[in-house]
Formats: structure tokens, C-alpha cells, sequence
């Protein structure tokens, strides 16, 4: 850490990093909305929406713990010490990916209303609990 802050110095390395990653999620996107219209077609359809949050969602996790595992793998192995180097690029893709998932969830389940999706969503969990 250093006491002033400093932008990233992009390379090629961090360059391709990020486009490989980029390609991947979406790469992975792509498969679990495809492999989820194909198993449930017809009439026990999902809805594209739901798809996609669960898509994003599990996006999230898988990242989640390929973050989590790469400072333990990247002290047993060199080999790991690029993904080591570059961690922060993909807990900012794993962020993005939650926020994501959370906005769709957000406008899918509240924003059918007359108020604000917020409000809509956090009002439906008012009557549980009392």
C-alpha cells in the first residue's frame, strides 16, 4: 500500500487478462441461459428474466470463490501468481455481476407496481414477522 493513490498502469497483461475474463462470463452467461431454455422448454418455460438472475447470480458465486481461492493456491504455486497479481479485476467483474443480479431481481419483483421498486419489494416483507 502506498500513502497516495495511483491509478492502474494498464499492459498488455492486464489487457488480455480482462478480455479473457470478459469472454469467459460471458462465455458462461451464454451456456446458462441456452442450457436453461433447453431444459425447460415448452409450457414448464422460465421467463428469460429469471434466467438471467440466475445466471448473474451464480456468476457471482463461481467468481466468489475463484477470488477466494487464489491467495492460498498462489502460496502453494507460482503458478497462480498471475491470477494473484490481477485479483482486484475480478473481484470488481464479481461486483458487477452481484449488482447485476440484484438490480434484475430488484425490477423484476417490484417494479410492477405504482411505487418504486424498492419500496415495492421491501413493503411485500412488512406482514411477516409481527
Amino acid at each position: 500500500m502506498t500513502a497516495t493513490y495511483q491509478w492502474v498502469q494498464w499492459n498488455r497483461h492486464k489487457v488480455v487478462y480482462d478480455g479473457v475474463l470478459v469472454a469467459g462470463c460471458l462465455l458462461y452467461l451464454a451456456v446458462f441461459v441456452i442450457a436453461g431454455l433447453a431444459v425447460h422448454p415448452g409450457e414448464r418455460a422460465l421467463d428469460p428474466m429469471i434466467l438471467l438472475m440466475r445466471a448473474f447470480s451464480t456468476l457471482a458465486f463461481v467468481l466468489l470463490h475463484i477470488v477466494l481461492c487464489i491467495g492460498p493456491l498462489a502460496r502453494l504455486s507460482d503458478l497462480f501468481a498471475p491470477l494473484l497479481y490481477n485479483r482486484r479485476h475480478l473481484g470488481v467483474t464479481l461486483f458487477i455481476a452481484a449488482a447485476l443480479h440484484s438490480a434484475l431481481a430488484l425490477l423484476y419483483y417490484g417494479g410492477f407496481g405504482v411505487r418504486d421498486p424498492l419500496s415495492g419489494v421491501l413493503d411485500a416483507y412488512q406482514g411477516f414477522g409481527s
